[in-house]
């Protein structure tokens, strides 16, 4: 058997375990949230390494055109699956205006290179002027002062170890 499908197979499980692990997992690493959270393209890639790896090491011809065919339709339904779920979901963002309210989410992120954090902090959404986004401020080394603009105040304390916020605000979201 060449070396080439003894690669292509893990790389077509690597890929797998990807899609499978960005599918599943909702993670607070910002290196998948932002960059390898995509299940549905990790599934057709998985597919395609898999078709390619049979196309090239199988020798019975029946059994190398059904992986490829398998695999080509598994890839095809992925990626419309994919195609549905963007259609149907939306995407968090850090601050961001949705028809005539202005939404402000805030968050606080722990910067470790590629294994930083982030998580959700407070929303505010301004339908009330008095309940719009003020400022925030630090007020001790783990704490944060998030204030509105009718004075109101939002104290959020955080893990000292983590860092991750053991309370946090909503108004209207």
């Amino acid at each position: 058997m060449p070396a080439r499908p003894l690669v292509l197979l893990p790389a077509s499980l690597c890929a797998a375990g990807l899609a499978a692990l960005a599918y599943f997992h909702d993670s607070d690493l910002v290196l998948l949230r932002e960059h390898l959270n995509h299940p549905f393209a990790f599934a057709a890639l998985a597919c395609l390494l898999m078709a390619w790896a049979a196309a090239v090491g199988l020798r019975r011809r029946w059994l190398r055109v059904l992986i490829v065919v398998l695999a080509a339709l598994g890839a095809a339904g992925a990626l419309f699956v994919g195609m549905i779920a963007l259609a149907f979901t939306s995407t968090k963002e850090a601050g961001f205006v949705d028809g005539p309210d202005a939404v402000m989410w805030l968050s606080v992120r722990r910067d470790a290179g590629p294994l930083s954090k982030e998580w959700d902090l407070a929303c505010f959404n301004d339908d009330n002027p008095d309940d719009a986004f003020d400022s925030v401020t630090w007020t001790g080394p783990s704490s944060v002062e998030i204030r509105v603009a009718d004075g109101r105040t939002f104290p959020i304390t955080l893990d000292p170890a983590s860092e991750r916020p053991q309370t946090t605000a909503a108004i209207g979201c």
